[in-house]
């Protein structure tokens, strides 16, 4: 059984990761996406967002992109209006995207509990399987840390035939990193775009987690103001306020900031 996502459930979320690193922000809102227990780690009370992290820890950064969209639509609605400057001609552009062309063809995404897909990739001599990064991987590695993305690449090497004596070789990691997105189909979330005014084509990287964050943490401020003002006219918690629907709760506060 899951939890309804009601608006006080997306405060506590953005009160848990904030100021937390994103791989932690990016599991809390998957697991929200997911759906959140129904009562605490201990099976009473309300959820603890903190344990959801492990929830999801265990899905490809293809499975989370998916949670995180699912999420997106819930709250916010399918089309995602985004802005990127033309690398050729420096135009600011406006772009609109959907969640539908975010996901990979058939929404091609590993079940829940199953385990990574692997490949194997010959270099320098050695025969390497390597498997698709997963939540886990992204909270074990401190992304401000030195070496992080050779940390994170390492994570997915599982062996090496003959073995590597030191380790996987940077040519080794490379040649993973370029294998990992046809591994695991909408782990990239690279938009291709094409200028109107000087034709130039490229790809931008779109940070979905960072994207959805960001609309959490607005929407949360929007809420906990309309709280603070509502609760010095009438005197109502935050409950009582959070309790009334977005409506009726509009007419309130323009009844008390007449």
């Amino acid at each position: 059984m899951t939890a309804e996502l009601t608006e006080a459930r997306l405060l506590d979320i953005w009160e848990t990761g904030n100021g937390r690193k994103p791989p932690a922000r990016v599991l809390l809102l998957a697991a929200a996406g997911a759906g959140l227990p129904e009562t605490g780690p201990d099976g009473t009370g309300q959820p603890d967002p903190r344990s959801d992290l492990q929830t999801v820890a265990d899905r490809t950064l293809a499975a989370l992109n998916g949670l995180l969209l699912d999420l997106r639509e819930r709250c916010f609605g399918t089309a995602l209006p985004c802005a990127a400057d033309c690398p050729h001609c420096a135009e600011q552009l406006d772009v609109s995207l959907t969640t539908a062309e975010l996901r990979p063809p058939g929404d091609r995404v590993a079940p829940p509990g199953g385990a990574p897909a692997t490949g194997r990739v010959h270099v320098d001599g050695h025969e390497v399987t390597y498997r698709a990064l997963t939540g886990g991987d992204l909270l074990a590695v401190d992304p401000d840390a030195p070496g992080a993305r050779r940390t994170l690449l390492g994570r997915c090497v599982l062996g090496a035939v003959p073995p590597a004596p030191d380790g996987p070789s940077d040519a080794v990691l490379e040649a993973v990193a370029e294998r990992l997105g046809a591994l695991d189909p909408g782990a990239d979330t690279a938009v291709a775009l094409t200028c109107p005014y000087c034709r130039h084509s490229w790809t931008a990287a779109l940070d979905l987690g960072g994207y959805l964050w960001a609309e959490v943490e607005a929407y949360a401020r929007r809420l906990l103001h309309e709280v603070h003002v509502l609760a010095r006219a009438y005197g109502w918690t935050e409950a009582d306020v959070l309790g009334a629907s977005p409506v009726r709760r509009q007419y309130y506060l323009e009844a008390a900031t007449a």
